[in-house]
């Protein structure tokens, strides 16, 4: 049986996150240093490995005082006993 997998689920709650007000999440590719950047749009979810290094860039000026919002779902998915296919755990 093959060991499990941890993964992450980064939700984007705001209802209204005009592009203009900045804050994507930056992931960092390590092997070539570089950058992807991912709008925080209403409604995406972005999946992940836990150890992949990112971290949330500051809203711009537009964006004013109103707050960004998201959530962070820590998953584990299992191996099924029959191949190395995982699955979510129940």
């Amino acid at each position: 049986r093959g060991k499990p997998r941890f993964v992450s689920a980064l939700v984007y709650l705001s209802p209204d996150w005009p592009s203009d007000f900045g804050a994507p999440t930056e992931f960092l590719d390590p092997p070539t240093g570089e950058t992807v950047r991912v709008a925080p749009a209403p409604g995406r979810v972005v999946f992940l490995d836990q150890d992949v290094s990112h971290r949330v860039v500051a809203p711009t000026a537009a964006a004013g005082t109103r707050p960004r919002y998201s959530l962070v779902l820590k998953l584990v998915l299992h191996p099924s006993s029959d191949d190395a296919t995982a699955r979510f755990a129940p």
